[in-house]
């Protein structure tokens, strides 16, 4: 019996309004979003604060003295923020005009920014000059990364030019290898002929022996001295024989 293959079958989930189960073969998604703890403590403490500040006139005079105060001293912090991001930006202006356009500098950079609270207040100041001395630089650093790529380009050519004659060099280097032991074999020959000149314009007439020749010529005397006298025992032989 051939197998059937398995095929797997798709199915479009739709929300219903009908939220009711029943028995069946119908396919069905149960989504369980639980309420986290953190989000549970939160909410059960703003509903406490509430509860808390609608009961202010029943708080003890000490505790609603302590909060005034403490009211008092965070709209004076938020006050001295909105002074100093007014005051930055007339700072910023006096310097830009007094100076042209040229500087400009601004106090507290980040106040304004989409940053933290402790990141808001660094770095302390920023300072930017904005001149002819600037557009110089910067069309010196321009003109210098040119060269480097200039010089770069001209190192890749050359290096290119440099793989090509290592390519060719190969037999060209059997050739000049060739002519190097010819001119090694002509030096030593013109060396031996000068030696020997040497050696008859002093009156001595010798040759050049390595120490195989003279081994070779000492081994050769031994056996002609041994055949020698091999022969001269013979005829004595011969004569006792006789």
């Amino acid at each position: 019996t051939p197998k059937k293959k398995e095929t797997k079958k798709k199915f479009k989930l739709e929300p219903h309004d009908d939220q009711v189960f029943l028995d069946g073969n119908e396919v069905y998604v149960w989504i369980y979003d639980p309420v986290h703890f953190k989000t549970f403590v939160m909410g059960l403490i703003l509903v406490i604060a509430v509860i808390a500040a609608t009961l202010f006139p029943l708080w003890p005079a000490e505790m609603r003295v302590g909060v005034y105060y403490l009211s008092v001293g965070a709209g004076c912090f938020v006050a001295s923020i909105l002074l100093l991001a007014v005051a930055r930006c007339i700072l910023f202006l006096i310097i830009w005009l007094i100076t042209g356009g040229r500087h400009h500098f601004w106090f507290l950079p980040n106040l304004t920014a989409d940053v933290g609270f402790i990141d808001s207040f660094r770095p302390l100041y920023t300072h930017e000059y904005k001149g002819p001395k600037a557009d110089l630089k910067k069309d010196e650093k321009s003109e210098t990364k040119k060269q480097q790529k200039s010089d770069s380009e001209e190192k890749s050519d050359s290096e290119k030019k440099e793989d090509e004659e290592g390519k060719v060099g190969p037999g060209n280097h059997g050739t000049e290898g060739s002519g190097g032991e010819r001119h090694s074999d002509t030096d030593s020959d013109r060396r031996e002929d000068d030696r020997s000149q040497h050696s008859s314009g002093n009156g001595n007439d010798f040759e050049m022996i390595t120490k195989e020749e003279l081994e070779q010529q000492t081994d050769g005397d031994c056996e002609e001295e041994e055949e020698e006298e091999n022969d001269g025992e013979t005829p004595k032989s011969s004569h006792e024989k006789s």
